[in-house]
Formats: C-alpha cells, structure tokens, sequence
C-alpha cells in the first residue's frame, strides 16, 4: 500500500486499482475554443435543480488544528478559467490579504464584478466587502506583499496595477496600466522585494490566436519593463506550442532572487521557466513531456484519423512554489482523453485523477528531472508484465506517462521524496473501499480543469514543511435531489522529514458545509512556522453558473483557512533555526543611509525595526535574505542626531545593533 510505506496520519490510500466501470465511464465533451471567454459558457450545458435552501450563519469556525474565516460572498462564481494562484499576500508579522473576483448584486451581467478585498490582523478578518476595489468593472486579481504595504492586479480591458503603502487600511492608488495583457499573475522578489514581476495574457480579438506576457518592475511597479513573450516564438500557431497557451495556463512564484513562471494545460507538455538572478537571465526545466513522443503540444487536426489511444495529461490545473533552498515544487491534476472528433472528445474522468507532485530535486534514471516517458523507465516492463492491458502503448506511439498506475510505480521507487501521486482514493466512509458509484459519473461536474480531483494549492514554509490543498467529489456528502456528489477540500501535508500526511484534513467536514459545494482551491504559496494559508469558494448551488443552464443565481462564500500543522498527531515539528550567523551595521555614525549587513545560512524574510533612546520604532523595512552574505540598506535622513537602536528578525529570531546618526 501506498500511504503505508511512510504515512503515519490521515486516510490511508490503496494501490490504484482500475474497474472496468472505470474504463468505461466516459463523457463525451464538446472540444473549448482556444479563446478564453471572461463572461460565457464554454462547455455544453447541464440542467442542475438547485439543492435546498440553507441559511447562511457561517462568519467564522474552529476545528481541530486549523481556523476558518468567511472573507467575502460573490455572486460571479467563476474564480480561474483553469488555474489558480497568487491570491493570498503574506507578511512576516503573520498578517495576511486576500483576494478574489466578487460580485456584490444578484445580477447574471455582473456589473460591479471586481476585486473583493479582506485582511487578516493577526486576530480575525474584516467585514465581509460589500464593494471592489477598483473604480472599473474587473476581474481576476492578484495581490502580493510590497514592504509595509501591498500591490494588486486585476484586468479590465487590460491590466491595472494598485498600490497602497499600509497593508490593510487607506486608499488604493491606480499606478499603471497594461493595455493588452490580461488575466494577470503578480509577484515579488529580492532581498528587499524590490522586483516585481507579472506574467499575463492576451487574445487578438476576432481570432484564436493567444499571446502571453512577462514584464518586471524595479520600482514598486510605477514603471515596468517593456512586456515580452517569455517563451519567446515558442506559442506562435506555427510555433511548438501552437498556441494553445493562453489565459490562466500559467502560475507564478518567487523566493528570494529565484523566480519560477509554470505553463501546461491537457494539450501541452507541462514545464516551467526560472531565473535566479530576478528576472534577468531565464532556463527552462520539463516537468513532463508531452504524452506523443517529440511534439511539445497537439492540436485536434494533428491527432491522427480513426486513433482510439487516449492521452493522459495534465486536467489545466496546476500549482508551483520555491523553498528556501531554491528546490521548485509543482503539482497539477490530471487527465484522461481522446478526440472523438473535429469538435468533441471524450473525457474518461475516473479513469484518471488524482494530484501529481513533482520537485526539481527528482532525479530520473537517465540523469534528468523530468518524468520519464513511458517506455523510458525500467519498471515500465513490469508493468506491462502485469496486465499486458492495462498500460497501453498504441500503434501511434502515445507514451502513457501520466497513468496512474504507472505514476504509483514511479512514487514509490523514488521513495515518495522527489515525486508523489495521491488524492485519487479518499475513503470516507471508512469502509475500507473507495465508493465509485456515489460519484455517479453520468451527472458528474467536472467544471472546467476537466478533472475529478484538480486545482492543488501548494504551501511550503520556511523550515521546509509542505501543505497542498484541492478539491474532489465526495464519497459521503451527495446531493439526493440532482444525484450528483459534492465537491470537498481536502489537505495533504508533508513534514520537513519528508513524512506524508495524505488527505489528512477535510475542511468540508463541519455541519455547516454538509450541502455545500467547493469549486476553486488556492494557497499561499509561502508558509510561516508550519502554519500556512488557503481559500475555497462554496456555494449552495452544484456547477458554475456561467457554465451550466441553472435556473438562478446563488451566492458563493469565499473562505480562508489557517492550518496549523503542529496541531496534528505524528507531526514532525522542525525547531526554528536561527539564519542569522553574523551581522553588522555601517557606516556608523551614519548620515543618510544605515547599511546592515547580514550573514544568513539559509533563505528568509527579514524584518528591520529602528527605535529611539525612548524605545519609540521610528522606522521600519521588510525584506527577504538570501544564503550569503545580505546587505540591506534603511534610510536615515528624516532621523534627527542621536542614538538609536535597529533590531533584525529573521525566522523567529532577532538581534539588535546600536547605532548613531549624526
């Protein structure tokens, strides 16, 4: 058994084992235009009754090991076209921001969609938001920690970047405006974060044509690079990518000077670019090629006449984050399909899901870090020796890389460290079996990543301590009335010693989310002192509304959890280690500028506070420190002379220094 090798905690998950029920539970799905639509249906409808009535009294609940807080309620409920990220802003006093797309009026046409904005104090949220942020119809958002204060993005007609200097409170200033990108993504990055960098779309209107964006700002995100394609011709229709990149196919994350950009859907291989110099310089890695050995992506025309071999890929819904060694974490949901036609191709949902974890310490038996392709790896043999069958490598050389059994295999000869598989079998009921047949896969939602468990989160703190969220239909909360299972979130968690917890928590568990449906998963990608951060939207209504021919609109509760890992039984708590191994501050006395500088060991956030003779903090800076030597710099013009004190904390731990300014 999978979970038995090294799980101590949480459901315990079994060798996969596909039923010819399985196999032959496929949904026929019309092929999505390659055009993403901000406000329209691309897949064909499905009539859901609306679940009874609840009232909704929920503002905030505690369970065991983690809190939750209702952070704004939307009536607009599409939160990603596939993907999802940088929604959650983190600050190393532990505060938070979050945002989501929100619509405040029961209006299918939306017209005051926006950005809904909440922030954590350390104690509790605010009051649930009863308008956007911006002045304009948006969408989209994104937000990150810029110093004390904060910065958000959103699109328009295109994109908007807002800042404020005080995190939580004051007015949103509108400081630049990108006119062709779209569905942004928005990070920070350098020792001071300094660097602020967007990745983003756009569409040439009347075409399917896709164009993708990267831009890089120096100065808090008032002046910006000149936006460039990152994969340079690469998407072009003639390109390796056939344009079938486009909007939300992409997530962001940093640490440090290291910036990592992750690209896929289920029609192209999924990989990521990183630059470990803020943007200057970039490389590319594969996570996993493309399941047609050579072809990078496919389009439907390219799919041979009359080939019946299905593709496993990627469901469009993937996760990325950066540990404070520089080591690349990804996870994505998974896929099983074939073209049926021109305009239709069939989705074999059951047959293959779950949440694929993959790092960039993975090292396969060729010397690459990439998933090897079927037929690549020595126990491919075994497997077919198995059940000849069961892993099926067709006259038209589709390589099965994503097959579930297969990726089993792979986990655990690698000892579950550098690659993983999991959240495919979640046994509630306790009966020892995963219940297919309360999925019902004939009224089975599968939105718009087209997976049965998709859209993973992942969350990875400072002492190297792992969290991944997603959501997948549940084997005990089902909807009588329309026969369709609801959706639940669920947390796998992984400690320092690299122990798994697998779907160890189920945040859908409380009375008060029991006809409660959850779509959309994201987290923060950075954790602080095994406690880390997520959102989920839950609604009373099954399916999404702009997708699905429903009869009314019904309001979705837009949720944030705080999951402390510490909490739960078998957890391997990593006492904090203090990165600072020397420091200094110079010139002193100074005049206009303090610098300090500071030896760390590992990656950090830093904090520096300056307080005067009266114990009064008349300054204070917010930074990141690298491995090496750090030199961080506080201006002093505005200090009057004296004595004053400036205190470094780094990872729990500070250190003060005296200094003078004359």
């Amino acid at each position: 058994m999978l979970a038995a090798a090294i799980c101590t905690s949480g459901f315990a998950q079994k060798r996969v084992v596909v039923t010819k029920e399985m196999k032959s539970a496929v949904v026929t799905t019309e092929k999505p235009s390659p055009v993403r639509i901000s406000d329209g249906a691309e897949v064909p409808a499905r009539t859901f009754n609306s679940p009874e009535n609840m009232v909704n009294n929920f503002s905030s609940a505690k369970a065991d090991g983690y809190d939750e807080y209702r952070i704004a309620d939307t009536y607009y409920d599409l939160q990603s076209n596939s993907t999802i990220s940088n929604r959650i802003a983190l600050w190393p006093d532990g505060t938070a921001a979050f945002v989501a797309t929100m619509e405040v009026e029961e209006d299918s046409g939306y017209p005051n969609r926006g950005t809904g904005y909440n922030y954590y104090d350390g104690e509790g949220v605010g009051d649930i938001p009863e308008e956007r942020v911006e002045p304009m119809r948006s969408g989209w958002p994104t937000i990150c920690a810029y110093g004390n204060g904060e910065l958000l993005a959103s699109h328009a007609s295109g994109t908007n970047v807002y800042y404020r200097p005080t995190k939580g409170e004051g007015d949103w200033e509108l400081i630049y405006t990108f006119p062709a990108m779209t569905w942004p993504r928005m990070a920070v990055s350098g020792p001071n974060h300094e660097y602020v960098h967007i990745v983003a779309a756009d569409q040439e209107t009347g075409t399917n044509k896709n164009f993708l964006y990267y831009s890089r700002s120096t100065d808090g995100g008032h002046t910006w690079s000149d936006p460039i394609d990152p994969l340079g011709t690469d998407n072009e229709p003639e390109g390796i990518y056939k344009n079938n990149l486009g909007a939300d196919d992409y997530v962001i994350a940093t640490n440090g000077n290291n910036v990592a950009i992750l690209f896929g859907s289920y029609t192209t291989e999924m990989f990521y670019i990183i630059s470990h110099d803020n943007g200057e310089t970039w490389e590319r890695q594969n996570v996993t090629k493309y399941p047609v050995p050579g072809v990078h992506s496919i389009l439907f025309a390219d799919y041979p006449t009359g080939m019946e071999d299905t593709l496993f890929t990627s469901d469009n819904s993937h996760s990325i984050a950066i540990d404070n060694n520089g080591v690349v974490h990804v996870a994505f949901g998974l896929k099983a399909w074939a073209p049926s036609d021109a305009e239709h191709y069939h989705n074999w949902t059951t047959y293959n899901h779950g949440i694929l974890y993959w790092n960039s310490e993975y090292v396969n038996e060729q010397g690459g870090h990439e998933i090897p392709l079927f037929g690549d790896w020595s126990g491919d043999a075994d497997l077919i020796a198995e059940d000849p069958t069961l892993i099926y490598n067709g006259e038209n050389g589709i390589a099965n890389t994503l097959l579930l059994q297969r990726l089993d295999a792979l986990a655990e000869a690698d000892g579950f460290q550098h690659l993983d598989f999991f959240g495919y079998q979640v046994d509630e009921d306790g009966d020892g079996e995963w219940n297919y047949e309360h999925i019902n896969v004939d009224g089975l939602v599968t939105y718009r990543t087209n997976g049965l468990t998709t859209l993973p989160g992942i969350s990875i703190d400072e002492r190297g301590n792992m969290a991944i969220i997603y959501n997948t239909p549940s084997e005990v909360r089902f909807n009588e009335e329309n026969e369709v299972a609801y959706r639940s979130a669920w947390v796998t968690m992984r400690d320092y010693t690299g122990t798994w917890f697998y779907d160890h928590v189920n945040l859908s568990t409380d009375f008060t989310h029991q006809k409660k449906e959850v779509y959309a998963t994201t987290s923060c990608q950075q954790g602080q002192n095994n406690k880390f951060w997520f959102t989920y939207s839950e609604d009373r209504t099954q399916g999404l509304y702009l997708d699905e021919d429903q009869t009314e609109l019904s309001v979705n509760n837009i949720i944030a959890v705080n999951l402390d890992a510490d909490a739960f039984e078998g957890w391997n708590v990593n006492e904090a280690v203090n990165p600072m191994t020397a420091a200094r501050v110079y010139p002193n006395p100074a005049t206009t500028t303090l610098n300090v500088e500071v030896n760390a060991s590992q990656i950090s956030d830093v904090n520096m506070s300056v307080f005067n003779i009266m114990g009064q903090k008349v300054a204070e800076k917010n930074g990141s420190l690298n491995a090496g030597i750090n030199t961080l710099s506080i201006n002093t013009n505005e200090l009057s002379s004296g004595v004053y004190f400036v205190t470094v904390k780094a990872n729990g731990f500070d250190k003060t220094m005296k200094f003078v300014v004359k």
